[in-house]
């Protein structure tokens, strides 16, 4: 009888000992100086470069590229011209674009960071924009560049050291970008797994004047092994163990091996929550929709709310005072609002209100009411904020279409004087 009992309690040992030695090492993996990131450089040396300025809508600025052991060296004469807003634009092209190479695009969509080497040369600072230009068949078409979708950020030089490594996380889509292609929910929002340019070109509201800078390099990286995966890792494991002891301790001892029938793994779903504002997010915003009743479709509303000049407010007073008033924004909506409405991140300067069981006119001064709390509210560095807002109620139509249209709305709102009201 003491045999069996050492024999068992040997048995008993092992996993605890196993148990010890994972969490070890995933703790060590965590809290040690180990390097698990991954990183990719991009092969200048091979990429086709190209420019584009405003000279192809009868603008007046130039641009020229060249090659040198530096690096890519772009030049970039903006001058002032009939249009609101001149650029110029620097193309390194990482893939060719043809009809035989639909899916030979670059993958970063396992990646966290982009770090950019550029030496700057200008008096100023007007800021930088890069695109991340990815490919895909629901929207691009081959042999057409303008197809590609451009996830995009905007940074100054004067606050940020060289090289600089953007978050991918922080890249968005222009919203002039998907007012012109009409995506749907799915198709709506960054890819990185299809990259065949990066595009490098001044802030939109650069001065006119010289603007040169240097590409020495391009690297993306990430981690093999992400802190959230291994502390999930972690809890999982320990779950198992306690399950695995209570389980051995409240069952009879036999001397048959009982047969356990593993239980059905939990679903989990992504974040549903925009992190910066607390608003949902597209996956929170489908999960709203879906737990609508077919009658609350009758007199459904949505608003569409943009905030005025936002790249402008991005570009001039930098990410963190961005996020202070993205969060104040929609903090100001969830208090106008009433407490049965619903407010979503659809974009970096858009939100989008859903209204249930709301008719237009209704929505139309809920609309009203938010944007005049927006003017009225005080902000950071004394800045003067306001919005344009889109409403629309639905009709014989789904959902993407109504989205649509208070989109659409919103755009024409904003572009006849901001700090306005249009009902689809």
């Amino acid at each position: 009888m003491q045999k069996v009992k050492d024999t068992r309690t040997n048995k008993a040992v092992y996993p605890i000992v196993t148990l010890i030695i994972l969490s070890a090492i995933i703790i060590a993996l965590l809290y040690l100086d180990i390097d698990i990131d991954k990183h990719k450089i991009i092969n200048l040396s091979s990429a086709e470069v190209s420019t584009v300025d405003d000279r192809t809508v009868l603008g007046s600025s130039i641009a020229s590229v060249v090659k040198t052991n530096h690096g890519i060296e772009f030049s970039c004469q903006i001058k002032k011209s009939h249009l609101e807003q001149p650029f110029c634009q620097l193309v390194i092209n990482i893939e060719n674009l043809s009809a035989q190479s639909p899916l030979n695009g670059v993958d970063l969509s396992g990646f966290e960071q982009i770090g950019l080497w550029i030496e700057h040369n200008h008096p100023t600072q007007p800021g930088t924009r890069i695109e991340l230009r990815n490919f895909n068949a629901a929207y691009s078409e081959f042999d057409k560049s303008e197809s590609l979708k451009p996830n995009s950020v905007e940074y100054l030089e004067a606050f940020v050291t060289n090289p600089v490594w953007l978050n991918l996380s922080h890249f968005s889509i222009p919203q002039w970008w998907n007012n012109i292609h009409n995506l749907s929910l799915t198709n709506g929002g960054t890819d990185f797994s299809n990259i065949y340019s990066i595009t490098l070109a001044p802030s939109l509201t650069v001065q006119e004047g010289s603007y040169k800078l240097t590409v020495n390099r391009i690297v993306v990286k990430g981690k093999y092994i992400t802190s959230t995966t291994l502390i999930t890792l972690l809890i999982a494991i320990w779950c198992l163990a306690i399950g695995y002891f209570m389980n051995r301790s409240g069952a009879q001892m036999t001397e048959s091996t009982a047969i356990v029938k593993p239980t059905k793994p939990a679903i989990v779903f992504g974040a549903m929550s925009c992190p910066v504002t607390g608003a949902l997010n597209r996956i929170g915003l489908r999960k709203c929709f879906d737990q609508l009743a077919p009658t609350d479709l009758n007199n459904l509303s949505v608003i569409f709310l943009t905030i005025d000049s936002f790249e402008d407010l991005y570009s001039t007073n930098g990410q963190q005072i961005a996020d202070i008033i993205l969060n104040k924004f929609v903090s100001e909506t969830n208090n106008t609002c009433r407490s049965s409405d619903t407010v979503a991140r659809w974009s970096p300067e858009a939100f989008l209100l859903v209204c249930p069981d709301t008719a237009l006119e209704q929505a139309v001064e809920v609309a009203d009411k938010i944007r005049s709390s927006i003017q009225r509210a005080e902000w950071p560095n004394n800045i003067k904020i306001t919005c344009s807002a889109g409403v629309a109620q639905m009709d014989d139509e789904d959902l993407n279409d109504l989205i649509t249209r208070a989109n659409r709305a919103a755009y024409k709102a904003s572009n006849s004087g901001r700090n306005k009201t249009a009902a689809a």
